[in-house]
């Protein structure tokens, strides 16, 4: 369960933090969340067999 909380709570603090950017525009803290979901999105599932 920590491996699926490290996966999910970077998305989820994004999409709080979202509405906030719109008034306070900050391009670096929006390139480094992209940055972070783009490398959370390289992890593959791992399945068990049997």
């Amino acid at each position: 369960l920590n491996n699926l909380r490290l996966i999910i709570q970077p998305l989820l603090l994004f999409w709080l933090i979202y509405p906030w950017l719109s008034i306070f525009p900050n391009s670096h803290l929006f390139l480094g969340f992209n940055h972070l979901i783009a490398a959370m999105n390289q992890f593959k599932p791992c399945y068990a067999s049997g």
